[in-house]
């Protein structure tokens, strides 16, 4: 057993245990389809246990969203995959860090998205562009972070893609096992108060973290920004 959950990290990521014939590990250079790609493992009993799940087969519990009847929520409605603990609308616990790898950002009365990662997990490298454009289009009210568990010297080593955005390391991987995260990449993003209002694998078909959607989710702070200042408050 314990051979194997090697093979699978220094492999990269498996397609849904059953698949059939395709059910291999997708290293560095192999690229997966849409319909078939899921989260790399994360081989980590204690974050699994603390999800209370299997990894292949999480609802998403936090379906409710806080705001006024009329907020139409950028979460679907409908259950996802998570491989993690769900916290949707509760306050994200305190981010970790080891060492920052870039300058160390100013997140105060801004959004803040976390992305736990790996440079050895083929969609977490997928994932670096999108969040690259994240950073450079809304750079002004979000905050991008990804953070790897990693040796500092592993992650400088990625040069291709480039991270544009915030970059840190936790070697014991704390808040990653606080949220119960056994699946990468994870994505928590958190309004300016802290609370989550979007978590999960940002590449999962028909629920990926887009564009779009970050722009609908800072458009509620600008509301609520905007009625503050009307008010006088």
């Amino acid at each position: 057993m314990l051979i194997a959950g090697l093979l699978l990290t220094v492999g990269g990521c498996r397609k849904r245990p059953g698949a059939g014939e395709g059910d291999e590990p997708a290293g560095a250079g192999v690229q997966q389809n849409d319909e078939e790609l899921l989260p790399c493992p994360s081989v980590d009993e204690e974050a699994q246990k603390a999800a209370n799940a299997d990894p292949y087969d999480i609802p998403r519990f936090g379906a409710n969203s806080p705001f006024d009847a009329e907020y139409e929520s950028p979460v679907p409605k409908d259950e996802k995959r998570l491989w993690a603990r769900s916290c949707l609308w509760d306050k994200a616990p305190e981010l970790v860090v080891e060492k920052w790898l870039s300058e160390q950002p100013q997140t105060k009365g801004k959004y803040v998205l976390i992305e736990f990662w790996a440079t050895w997990c083929g969609p977490c490298r997928r994932s670096i562009p999108v969040l690259n454009e994240f950073h450079e289009k809304f750079k002004d009210e979000l905050v991008v972070i990804g953070i790897s568990d990693e040796p500092e010297a592993d992650v400088r080593r990625l040069e291709d893609p480039l991270i544009e955005y915030y970059s840190a390391i936790d070697t014991q991987a704390r808040t990653k096992k606080g949220l119960g995260v056994f699946g990468i990449p994870h994505v928590i993003l958190l309004e300016p108060e802290g609370y989550v209002v979007w978590e999960g694998f940002p590449l999962l078909m028909d629920y990926e973290l887009t564009e779009e959607i970050v722009e609908q989710i800072l458009s509620v702070g600008r509301d609520k920004q905007q009625a503050d200042s009307t008010d006088g408050r």
